[in-house]
């Protein structure tokens, strides 16, 4: 038996709002990226970081729409 007392067992809502949060915290984080950019050679990074990210959270809010969960953003949750 292993027992770890340091390590909080998570269901699937718990793991899938986690999820949710990060995609929402990657969101921002290369929203603000791309607002700061400076250098010529980073554009493109910042366009696809972006563009990603957009894609990764709107999947995760999808998800969220079709398993009836509200979400109001990071820290609303």
């Amino acid at each position: 038996m292993n027992i770890n007392f340091f390590k909080k067992e998570i269901n699937d809502d718990e793991e899938f709002m986690n999820d949710l949060k990060s995609a929402y915290l990657d969101l921002k984080s290369a929203e603000s990226f791309f607002e700061n950019v400076k250098d010529p050679d980073l554009v493109d990074y910042a366009i696809f970081r972006l563009e990603a990210a957009k894609s990764r959270y709107s999947y995760f809010l999808r998800k969220a729409k079709e398993k009836g969960i509200i979400y109001k953003g990071a820290y609303n949750a």
